[in-house]
């Protein structure tokens, strides 16, 4: 799990350090991934039950899930690029306190009473991170990015999570293989319709945007696939919210992107809210 959370802050310094359009990079990434998680793919679909692990709604899902995880990659490339690695990566963990909510919109399931005191404590968070409360505040738009990013990663968790086949031996890599291309053309259309659609046009873009599809698509993915089964539940959601740090601590080693004491007091609140909120939902379904 740690390792892929550094993995996951990895990404967030190659996509700080390509210094191209945004959602071109969330496109890219997504298609790069898919010729290296074939191998996977094949490999899964031989072991499993295919009309089980992969019925018509988990497909249709993935495909669905793929289109908000693409706006998701799209909306956090830019807060990189506007705010930095660091803080954007902690913007994004907004998504623990959205899933209740949207579980609430969609069943009726009530969300936990700890969240009359985690939301306006992220919300805290959020506004020092930001520098809401210094002369030199950062770019709201690179905030209001990074927040839209966690809304768009909460609902794909939501779908993929609503949709998912209900068997012991499912076809992860399958599914994310899907979602990879419904993302990688959701990202690339956007870019096509806003005139930002970019194509690297030397080999060293090329070689980043690869190592960014590896480091950010598939190290992950493995390592929290790996993770989840290996611990239990509450400890590897603990462990994920490791991210932000590693993310914080590469942007000042490899950028030098200093953040202030608020900010850092700020990027502190929002990490301890979206670990009391995993905590608690844990403790909820037990």
């Amino acid at each position: 799990m740690l390792l892929g959370s550094l993995a996951m802050a990895g990404s967030a310094a190659i996509i700080f350090g390509l210094d191209a359009e945004p959602m071109s990079v969330a496109a890219w990434r997504c298609f790069l991934a898919v010729p290296m998680l074939l191998p996977f793919v094949l490999w899964e679909l031989r072991r499993v039950d295919r009309a089980e692990a992969l019925p018509t709604r988990t497909l249709v899902g993935a495909a669905v899930g793929g289109v908000a995880i693409g706006i998701d990659y799209s909306f956090y490339n830019t807060a990189i690029g506007l705010i930095g690695p660091g803080l954007a990566t902690v913007l994004i963990n907004i998504q623990i306190v959205i899933l209740p909510l949207l579980a609430w919109t969609l069943e009726g399931l009530r969300p936990m009473r700890q969240l009359l005191v985690i939301v306006p404590l992220m919300m805290v968070g959020v506004a020092l991170a930001a520098g809401a409360f210094e002369e030199t505040s950062i770019s709201l738009f690179g905030v209001l990015a990074g927040l839209a990013a966690g809304a768009g990663y909460a609902t794909y968790l939501a779908i993929i999570r609503r949709t998912a086949a209900p068997t012991l031996r499912p076809a992860p890599f399958t599914v994310l293989t899907v979602v990879c291309l419904t993302a990688g053309a959701t990202a690339l259309t956007g870019a096509l319709v806003s005139g930002r659609a970019e194509l690297p046009t030397t080999g060293t873009q090329w070689l980043w945007l690869i190592a960014l599809a590896f480091i950010g698509q598939v190290v992950v993915y493995l390592c929290f696939n790996i993770g989840m089964m290996s611990l239990h539940e509450t400890v590897a959601g603990a462990l994920m919210l490791t991210g932000p740090i590693f993310a914080v601590a590469l942007g000042i080693v490899l950028f030098a992107d200093l953040p202030t004491p608020a900010q850092l007091v700020g990027c502190g609140l929002i990490i301890f809210g979206a670990w009391w909120a995993s905590m608690a939902q844990r403790r909820r379904r037990a």
